[in-house]
């Protein structure tokens, strides 16, 4: 009896020993999944933003082209714009046109909008294929740990610093750090609350373009409002 009651104890302890091991690994496993998980819900909303901008266009004059499409995509970018700062004074939101939903009210953290989206659209009727629309936007990456890691490894220009760094972890000469990665992430600098100290946030720019036919000409349509 007194031998199984110590096999007991001594298996207790080791699954503890397992637990504290293993939780920490499964823990940011599952950070870097919900940031993933973000990631894909975001994208497709980027390349519906996309769609939706070709085909406003195709329904105003050539010089409004890029006008309507940024407005039609900073409306549905709106919804995943997840801007860590909010409050109910319009200085922290967005303008009304891109965010008030009728019959709901404002959608919230929106301050950094106009920052997150940029449109590219051409005015004229060049391209054989129609109307081609590309929308980038840039997504805060708000989960911890994970954001910060995939923001350094989806950084495009690094500096020779963070390059030689990267190839020193590809090498696995330093162990993957996230304290480290904080000072070499791709952040966005955005004004503080009270304007005068500066905020810095990891973000990916995710990219999505879209054509579409449009077997007639725009360019004499008349110029609306």
């Amino acid at each position: 009896m007194k031998r199984t009651w110590n096999l007991r104890r001594g298996s207790e302890g080791a699954a503890l020993l397992e637990f504290v091991f293993c939780f920490p690994i499964l823990f940011v496993l599952f950070l870097f999944a919900v940031q993933f998980a973000d990631i894909m819900i975001t994208w497709h909303m980027v390349h519906y933003s996309a769609y939706m901008g070709a085909r406003s266009a195709m329904t105003v004059n050539n010089l409004q082209r890029k006008s309507r499409a940024e407005a039609v995509a900073k409306r549905i970018l709106a919804v995943v714009s997840g801007s860590p700062s909010d409050s109910s004074d319009a200085k922290d939101r967005a303008d009304d046109k891109y965010i008030r939903l009728d019959g709901w009210g404002r959608l919230p953290n929106t301050k950094y909008l106009d920052q997150q989206v940029e449109v590219d659209i051409p005015l004229t009727d060049l391209d054989p294929r129609g109307v081609k629309c590309t929308v980038k936007f840039k997504m805060f990456l708000l989960v911890p740990v994970a954001g910060r890691i995939i923001s350094f490894f989806a950084k495009k220009e690094k500096s020779e610093e963070e390059q030689q760094w990267q190839k020193k972890l590809d090498e696995q000469a330093y162990a993957l750090n996230p304290a480290l990665l904080a000072r070499y992430a791709n952040e966005m600098e955005v004004n503080g609350a009270d304007k005068k100290e500066k905020l810095k946030y990891p973000y990916i720019t995710l990219t999505s373009s879209c054509v579409i036919p449009i077997p007639y000409a725009t360019k004499f349509y008349p110029l609306s409002k």
